[in-house]
């Protein structure tokens, strides 16, 4: 949910899990923050934390996303800087450590 369209008093009450809450319980990266640092998933950083929760989302409900679905999944987000293309490669690259495999990028 976005917090733009969503009042404060609406919240009370629920669990609001924000960009710092994202990082592993020893305050190391998560997979996803991993893989957005690895795979270059970030330049300005304006949109990263918004496509980091979207992408923690997705991969809950689907954790092996085909790159079709990662690309709808954060659809709903808008990046100027990096065309996409790393972010989709940061969220396959964190599903794939998620599911225990190694990262293998698409041949171009």
């Amino acid at each position: 949910m976005k917090s733009c369209t969503v009042f404060a008093v609406q919240a009370q009450g629920a669990d609001i899990m924000t960009i710092e809450g994202v990082a592993n319980a020893d305050g190391t990266l998560s997979a996803l923050q991993e893989g957005f640092r690895m795979m270059h998933g970030l330049q300005c950083g304006f949109c990263t934390p918004g496509m980091i929760l979207r992408a923690q989302r997705l991969l809950k409900e689907n954790p092996n996303p085909t790159e079709a679905e990662i690309r709808m999944g954060i659809s709903g987000n808008f990046c100027r800087c990096t065309g996409y293309q790393n972010i989709v490669r940061a969220i396959q690259y964190a599903a794939a450590k998620i599911n225990g495999v190694e990262f293998q990028e698409a041949a171009e």
